[in-house]
């Protein structure tokens, strides 16, 4: 049955409400996160710290005190609608297949970014706001969204640099060895600990704590483990590949920058992969974008819709594997 215009956009508006509900008003302790949130939503800023939250968080929850006395569920309902409305104004704007763009943000995002990681889960949103103002070189509306993306997560200070990329032109040769020239460096045992040692007196004290904080984990130990030869990201390399050598056959005009971004997250994951948490920070927050060039890359294809088989069967699987099997606390 053809469905016309406005029962997709009420389509869409209820998919929002639902996402939203769902993230929102999930049991406490079902995902990684939530209990360590639940212990520090209903403190003062001066208790948090800006070191320790970034001020979108410690706003957020300035505002949930004086609205809502503290609720712990009334605090994941705010970012939960931030987070999800946000991605979905965001894949609206972006994306020439919506609905599998939605499809692809809810198997390979929602658990993380709306029920774990909260802050960077509506820092990326902004940063898929923010790629319009990239292809139309709209400065000023990029760094007032770069403001706002770091406000909730300070390792949306990367868009930064993305923002000079030029969408509109790609030098294959360049793009192609960008994430080998990572991987090398990951072979020849780069000692990335010393050069971010390096660089820390140099960064802006809010920053360098976080990275500080980060180094001391991993010297005790803790998220020090990463197998940075794993199938999701090895099929993302497979898929880079193939997208670099097949750039022209993409249909939309954000697709050139896309394709670029995904191979500096690559390059990223590789590179900082020695401090683990930092490699899939990075990666992650940009990686963002793959929920419209995933969906876009179907259209190079002539049989565009038996590919989405594939596509969504790939999705699945990671959602089962890792969002749900080990993210989610069922």
């Amino acid at each position: 049955m053809r469905i016309n215009i406005s029962n997709k956009k009420i389509a869409f508006f209820l998919l929002t409400i639902a996402l939203i509900l769902l993230a929102g008003l999930r049991p406490i302790g079902i995902d990684k996160d939530s209990l360590n949130y639940a212990g520090i939503i209903g403190l003062s800023f001066t208790d948090i710290g800006f070191i320790s939250k970034e001020p979108g968080f410690l706003f957020i929850n300035e505002i949930n005190n004086f609205l809502f006395g503290g609720d712990v569920q009334t605090f994941f309902l705010i970012f939960a609608a931030l987070g999800v409305t946000l991605k979905l104004l965001a894949i609206k704007k972006l994306s020439l297949l919506p609905f599998l763009s939605i499809l692809a943000y809810v198997l390979l995002y929602f658990v993380l970014h709306e029920m774990t990681q909260i802050r960077i889960g509506v820092s990326a949103a902004f940063f898929l706001l923010a790629i319009p103002d990239i292809y139309n070189k709209n400065f000023k509306s990029y760094l007032f969204k770069t403001f706002l993306a770091t406000m909730f997560h300070y390792s949306a200070l990367i868009m930064l640099f993305i923002y000079f990329l030029s969408p509109k032109k790609i030098n294959q040769y360049l793009y192609f060895f960008l994430p080998l020239i990572s991987i090398v460096a990951l072979l020849v045992d780069l000692d990335i600990i010393f050069i971010m040692k390096m660089v820390l007196p140099i960064l802006p004290s809010f920053l360098g704590s976080k990275i500080e904080l980060y180094l001391m984990l991993l010297e005790r130990g803790e998220y020090s483990n990463i197998n940075v030869f794993n199938f999701y990201y090895l099929s993302l390399l497979g898929f880079y590949f193939i997208a670099i050598l097949n750039y022209r056959k993409f249909k939309s005009d954000y697709d050139v920058l896309l394709i670029k971004v995904l191979g500096f997250s690559l390059f990223s994951f590789y590179f900082l992969s020695g401090i683990p948490v930092l490699a899939f920070r990075v990666s992650e927050f940009l990686m963002i974008t793959l929920i419209v060039l995933l969906p876009h890359a179907m259209l190079v294809f002539k049989q565009s819709n038996f590919m989405k088989i594939p596509l969504v069967s790939w999705m699945g699987i990671y959602f089962y594997l890792i969002m749900f099997l080990q993210n989610l606390n069922l």
